[in-house]
């Protein structure tokens, strides 16, 4: 096929290019997946082979999406498409050996990982010193983000008490991940960084292998990726890479920006292109997101346009409190689906914090609004299916000690917590594992003769299960759902009225089936490094029928016809922490941009007045994003609070483009404007009759509020309106009787 044709010059010039480093610098909804899609299919054309194009990103999803366009524009092409923790998981499983794993290590996800951290902090009598597992797992996370082991971080880490606690329990933590066969999440990318770094022979070969590279998302590589990177092209400089250092969202965990605003000083004379159009959004959410950006300075400048409609104003509310702020959601979206031409599936709520959530999720359980918390309690960590992993991760890997403490005693087998804790003493001064230790139990001081017995059995139990990790994935999880005793021990908690653990571990079953068809030939460490490698947003069940409420950090990669942006308010968004910072603020600002270009074709911001809000209430601060919106017709800003008497939530549409009117930048008409009142200098509008009145009218009542008209009916004196109200549901009126006013513009 001509991969030509129906690009823009831009992304003519990126599809294009072969050879040498290639900077594409891709803005929001810019067609950036079938740039890199046909680039590698050009490539392909002219003669590369398959198997020496490496293709990067950050989500499975993101990456499925890649593989299936590259396999339609060039089937059976054998391009290695995957994550940077896919890729370096599966460098690992070849060359365990060289840092000290086995090649059935496990990969602890972040409860393991936590648990493994709170023991280490026990061992060393620091679980009582004020310092929290979580504050050290987060410092541990993040110094290895930042290349930095264990000593380095003794040397040069922080100073503070959670900086010289961490720097006690580092060191342990990692032995103990290593007796245990096991890495983190952040392992898996420093072992292979040392791979590259200390065995040139490997680094070597593995450039000569990836011939092409191309990454995606570079804006949220982190050291450690950058050092992969930069590892497997110093022979062969054949790496493209593609991102927006405006949607720099995560360098809380170790994203470093630096790395795509330095790529030309770290590849001289490297292409760049700049892909400006948006595909997504209408112009005037383009607009709104385009002013606010600006307003960052570590950022490559760059312009936004579309092609695409105008699009309704996009819609800034201040409400009196999160109840109706969450209430006004949820009418909205009732509507929107009542009028037919949104489904639920095509809506998404964002919050800054998950804690947001609270308000917005009781008022969708009372409007009966279907949702999804994406990035909530996801399916693999539900107690059943963690137990079920256990001992998919213990058959795999017999020195897994977090997979062995977990299951010992699931289902009750009169193996407690003492027995445990002794059996972990014996094993530590011996140096083994706890399955082996429990070879031992009978000889143990302290291990009673019943709980010994017990752990005998255990080990028995296990030594036949270790010839399933040599079967698919399904089959490996039925032989142990009934030669452990999980089966009937679900069985009789159904019975008992538990049935959705049940259901769970059914629904696994068929989540390994799928796993056998799509890849033939897979093991099971095959399929517990998917299950553990899976982000928030690749485990999200789009079913079509929900709402979609998430966090804006969960947002990003994802795109929705109409979006709601909730909190805009000083200490949420941007976020307490990072007002004092100017780093940090830029990410904020970034992050609210990433929110915003989200929305194809509708887009409603908000805040309160006051908000409840982690046990206090106070009055909340406009944020300050909003007074870098723009002032011009692309917004449309509403004031629903009241202090006049006049009903809450009956203010109609209200902006003039008056710069720095007020603290949030925009003129907004109230209550008073409508009694008649010299606010804003204007009286409220006359009724209107007769034709006037047209279907998708604003018009505000002063018991319902503000609402729009959905269906007309009649004529004359007998005309009828049906009305969704923001708040009051909906109402029929008789137009020759009701005490409506229409309001300027559509909805």
């Amino acid at each position: 096929m001509d991969l030509l044709s129906d690009l823009t010059e831009p992304q003519r010039e990126a599809v294009s290019h072969k050879d040498g480093p290639l900077l594409v610098l891709a803005g929001a909804g810019s067609g950036k997946t079938r740039v890199i899609t046909r680039r590698v299919a050009n490539l392909l054309q002219h003669g590369v082979a398959g198997p020496s194009i490496l293709a990067l990103t950050f989500t499975n999803k993101a990456a499925g999406e890649m593989r299936e366009r590259i396999e339609h524009l060039a089937p059976r092409s054998g391009v290695w498409v995957g994550t940077f923790h896919g890729l370096c998981a599966r460098l690992l499983r070849q060359y365990a050996d060289r840092v000290g794993l086995d090649r059935g290590f496990s990969i602890y996800d972040q409860s393991d990982r936590l648990k493994t951290v709170r023991g280490t902090m026990e061992s060393l009598s620091l679980d009582a010193c004020g310092v929290t597992p979580e504050q050290v797992e987060g410092a541990i996370s993040r110094a290895k983000n930042e290349m930095m082991g264990p000593e380095q971080y003794s040397r040069d880490g922080r100073s503070d008490h959670v900086g010289s606690i961490t720097a006690k329990v580092y060191g342990e933590y990692q032995k103990r991940l290593l007796k245990s066969s096991a890495v983190d999440f952040d392992d898996l990318l420093v072992h292979v960084v040392a791979l590259v770094r200390h065995h040139p022979d490997l680094r070597a070969m593995l450039d000569a292998r990836f011939k092409y590279i191309l990454v995606d998302e570079y804006q949220d590589t982190n050291l450690a990726q950058y050092a992969i990177v930069r590892g497997l092209s110093v022979d062969i400089q054949n790496l493209c890479v593609t991102g927006d250092p405006d949607q720099s969202i995560y360098g809380w965990r170790g994203a470093n920006l630096g790395n795509i605003l330095e790529f030309e000083q770290d590849f001289p004379g490297c292409k760049v292109v700049r892909l400006e159009q948006n595909y997504r959004s209408t112009k005037n959410i383009l607009q709104v997101a385009d002013h606010l950006i600006r307003c960052n300075r570590r950022r490559k400048p760059k312009g936004l346009s579309t092609d695409n409609p105008t699009g309704s104003p996009v819609r800034v509310t201040r409400y009196p409190s999160e109840v109706e702020e969450a209430n006004a959601v949820a009418t909205k979206i009732l509507s929107l689906v009542r009028e037919g031409e949104y489904g639920f599936r095509d809506m998404a709520v964002f919050v800054r914090t998950s804690a947001q959530t609270r308000p917005v999720e009781a008022a969708f359980r009372m409007a009966r609004v279907p949702y999804q918390i994406v990035g909530g309690l996801s399916f693999y960590e539900r107690q059943e299916i963690k137990d079920l992993l256990a001992y998919l991760n213990l058959v795999v890997n017999p020195r897994d000690d977090v997979a062995f403490e977990r299951i010992v005693n699931v289902p009750p087998r009169g193996i407690g917590a003492t027995t445990v804790e002794r059996l972990a003493t014996h094993a530590q001064r011996l140096g083994l594992s706890l399955l082996d230790a429990s070879r031992e139990a009978a000889s143990i001081g302290g291990i009673k003769d019943r709980p010994a017995r017990a752990l005998r059995d255990f080990v028995m139990l296990m030594a036949e299960l270790i010839p399933a990790r040599d079967k698919t994935a399904e089959e490996a999880i039925r032989q142990i759902l009934v030669q452990s005793g999980l089966s009937k021990h679900l069985d009789e908690r159904a019975a008992g009225g538990e049935d959705d653990r049940r259901a769970n571990v059914d629904e696994m079953i068929s989540v390994a089936r799928q796993f056998d068809e799509a890849n033939p030939g897979a093991t099971l460490s095959d399929f517990l490094e998917q299950v553990t490698l899976s982000s928030a947003v690749d485990r999200w069940n789009d079913d079509g029928g929900s709402v979609a409420l998430m966090t804006l950090h969960a947002a990003k990669g994802l795109e929705f016809p109409v979006v709601f942006v909730v909190g805009l308010e000083q200490g949420l968004l941007p976020h307490s922490r990072s007002i004092e910072h100017e780093s940090q603020l830029e990410e904020e600002r970034r992050l609210f941009f990433v929110g915003i270009t989200r929305a194809r074709r509708e887009l409603y911001i908000s805040h309160c007045q006051l908000r409840d809000f982690r046990g206090s209430r106070s009055v909340a601060i406009p944020s300050i994003f909003l007074s870098e919106l723009p002032d011009d017709e692309s917004i449309e800003a509403l004031d629903l609070t009241d202090s006049g008497g006049y009903p809450t939530a009956r203010i109609r549409r209200a902006l003039e483009p008056t710069p720095g009117a007020n603290q949030t930048g925009f003129k907004l008409i109230t209550a008073a404007d409508l009694r008649g009142g010299s606010k804003a200098g204007t009286q409220p509008p006359a009724s209107t009759t007769g034709s006037s009145w047209t279907t998708g009218m604003m018009v505000v009542h002063p018991e319902y509020g503000i609402g729009r008209i959905t269906a007309l009916a009649g004529m004359g004196e007998g005309r009828k309106a049906k009305i969704a109200f923001t708040v009051g549901g909906e109402r029929t009126f008789l137009l020759s009787k009701t005490p409506l006013r229409p309001l300027s513009g559509r909805g």
